[in-house]
């Protein structure tokens, strides 16, 4: 008997748990604790996992993004402000480092006009969900082939590193100057509006 564990701290991880308890093979047991599991599968689980509970398991994770190229937090944030077409996720195996482990498989979608970092979240989480379950039972039975990484190809986005992106006052500063267009958006009724420097 093999234990299976699914860690995940986001509402399509525990749709995952309950659809992986309907559908699990025989020879595997889903399991609470981490400590004791044979193979662990993450999805959308916001803690790195440490090297000693990871050694000598069968690791994978669902990482919401395009890899090489979105490693890391906030791919959905970041793909709109580097004003990427698509976006999607990601199977691949754990190791070391953050999200730089083999890959089995990326799908990606395209970015609507008007989508935003929570619309493309929700599309993100449809699709793992459905990865999920596509892979579920091949990934228990090693049946997958997986691919290495270029790691100098694409970027680690930290979660300070969105942080510091929402402090916008430098660009409202470099465009505040009077008789000239100042920084603006656009709403989602495509009308755009201006933000303008005040105090």
């Amino acid at each position: 008997m093999r234990n299976v564990f699914i860690a995940t701290s986001r509402e399509v991880g525990k749709k995952c748990i309950e659809w992986a308890k309907d559908n699990m093979p025989i020879n595997f047991c889903l399991i609470e604790g981490m400590e004791k599991a044979d193979i662990i599968i993450s999805v959308l689980y916001d803690k790195i996992i440490a090297l000693d509970i990871l050694s000598g398991k069968s690791c994978f994770n669902f990482h919401p993004g395009v890899l090489p190229e979105y490693r890391g937090a906030g791919a959905f944030s970041w793909v709109l402000i580097n004003e990427e077409k698509k976006v999607g996720a990601t199977l691949h195996l754990m190791d070391r480092g953050i999200d730089t482990g083999d890959i089995i498989e990326v799908r990606e979608f395209l970015i609507a006009k008007n989508d935003t970092a929570h619309t493309l979240f929700l599309k993100g989480q449809k699709l793992i969900f459905k990865m999920f379950k596509d892979w579920f039972h091949d990934l228990l039975n090693e049946d997958y082939v997986a691919v290495s990484q270029n790691l100098k190809d694409g970027n680690t986005y930290l979660r300070r590193d969105l942080q510091k992106a929402k402090n916008l006052t430098k660009y409202i500063k470099a465009f505040h100057f009077p008789g000239k267009e100042s920084a603006y958006y656009f709403n989602s009724s495509g009308e755009k509006k201006y933000i303008k420097l005040k105090g």
